[in-house]
């Protein structure tokens, strides 16, 4: 073997990557954590470097204004049809779960929610059954309409936060 073919530990064959090659030295993955670093990391919950998704979208899910506001955007978006009925449907449980949780105000608005999302599943029924005798286009045009106006009127009462005078009413 001449001094060309020799081959020092720091040069690489042609061909071959140095990087793939496994080393001897422990990368902090490869050791285990101790206790005393668990003790001082501090828990899930108190953690607030705003990198979190919950830290963002939090007080969205507790009952209140902003929760009102995004059922009432999650409605709205349900006419639009590329996002389907997924976004009403996310709406309502969100309206259906916080329904009694919050001050008289926004219980006004989460009764409306509820009342809506009830009354367009009705609604939507009865028109997919009358498509059969081709008036049903009628009531699901109607229903969108009635959907818009109610989810439109919501948000601005919300946006002024007030309540809702009659949430239990078939109209706006």
């Amino acid at each position: 073997m001449s001094d060309k073919d020799q081959i020092t530990d720091g040069e690489a064959l042609p061909g071959r990557d140095l990087a793939a090659r496994p080393t001897s030295d422990p990368t902090p993955t490869d050791t285990p954590a101790s206790d005393d670093d668990a003790a001082k990391a501090p828990p899930p919950s108190d953690r607030s470097d705003g990198n979190d998704a919950f830290d963002a979208i939090g007080p969205y899910l507790h009952p209140g204004r902003l929760n009102v506001m995004a059922i009432y955007v999650l409605y709205l978006l349900a006419i639009v049809p590329a996002f389907g009925i997924v976004p009403a449907i996310i709406g309502f449980v969100m309206a259906v779960m916080n329904r009694g949780k919050a001050d008289e105000t926004w219980n006004s608005h989460y009764d409306f929610q509820v009342r809506q999302g009830v009354m367009a599943l009705i609604a939507a029924i009865v028109s997919v059954i009358l498509l059969f005798v081709l008036i049903g286009f009628i009531g699901l045009a109607a229903l969108a309409i009635w959907w818009v106006i109610r989810s439109v009127i919501g948000l601005m009462t919300a946006s002024r936060n007030e309540r809702i005078r009659d949430p239990e009413t078939y109209t706006w």
